[in-house]
């Protein structure tokens, strides 16, 4: 068994599982906006059972992050904070390929940090159930409160408008969801500033992604706008990405399809290391 070992504090907060043999890959895992690494240890540890290297991080101010709960002043502070990550999963496994793995919110960061260059040396990008849009969004009265706040109090915080139910329908997932106190359930208007502006600028620069993509989707997705998502993946990078749906809720790695999910990611990363 591969046990979760802490990331070097130098990296921030979050696990790392080394394989017992050679790194066949490299995954790094993103998580989304209300969630933190922990909520990957299950599938750190099949991965790396399955001949992986895995690195999770938490997102600055989610986790055990020491920085402000659901703040940031810069959405670009995402993209460096993954690229160190990167860095060391590199220096440790210089043979193996860079996939970035993003739930969610997580797969924009991912998105982010390649299209930008922060992140130069990634073989493939993994959205699971992807967050470039998604349901149901702020009120008009809320943005308007975001956009006044974001200028004259940018540390006033707002709930996030996901409720826990659209993660999930299983009853024991739902009540680890609620009592997970390690999550960013609000966030402060400049994150949420940062977070349209990024958003913003991944969505316009899809078209130039240097490398594939897999897309992991939710058929009963009740968050993430399948739809949307689809319509500018599809425009945006045609040929380059490549889909598989499962009958399931929005977090896929926590549905009975899970087994399945981590398949994929493995088999895509077989494919990818084929296809070079």
């Amino acid at each position: 068994m591969t046990v979760a070992q802490d990331l070097p504090p130098s990296v921030g907060t979050g696990f790392v599982w080394r394989p017992s043999t050679t790194a066949s890959a490299v995954a790094v895992l993103v998580h989304g906006l209300q969630s933190h690494a922990g909520w990957f240890l299950d599938a750190g540890e099949r991965l790396a059972c399955a001949g992986l290297a895995v690195y999770a991080p938490d997102r600055r101010g989610s986790g055990r992050s020491t920085a402000p709960r659901g703040d940031i002043g810069s959405f670009r502070e995402w993209f460096s904070d993954l690229a160190e990550v990167v860095s060391l999963a590199s220096s440790e496994h210089p043979n193996a390929a860079i996939h970035l793995v993003g739930h969610c919110f997580g797969a924009n960061i991912a998105l982010g940090a390649v299209l930008s260059g922060t992140v130069c040396n990634a073989r493939s990008i993994v959205m699971l159930t992807p967050g470039l849009y998604v349901l149901p969004t702020y009120s008009v009265p809320d943005r308007l409160g975001i956009a006044v706040s974001s200028v004259i109090a940018p540390t006033r915080r707002f709930r996030v408008p996901q409720d826990d139910g659209l993660f999930s329908r299983d009853p024991s997932v739902l009540a680890w969801i609620g009592c997970d106190a390690l999550g960013a359930r609000s966030v402060t208007a400049r994150a949420l500033l940062q977070t349209n502006r990024m958003l913003t600028d991944v969505r316009s620069s899809l078209p130039s992604l240097p490398v594939p993509t897999l897309i992991l989707e939710a058929a009963r997705d009740r968050l993430s706008d399948n739809a949307q998502n689809r319509r500018l993946l599809t425009s945006a990078l045609g040929s380059r990405c490549h889909y598989e749906t499962f009958d399931a809720e929005h977090f896929l790695l926590a549905e009975p399809c899970a087994d399945q999910v981590l398949e994929a990611i493995v088999r895509w990363t077989q494919t990818c290391h084929m296809a070079n």
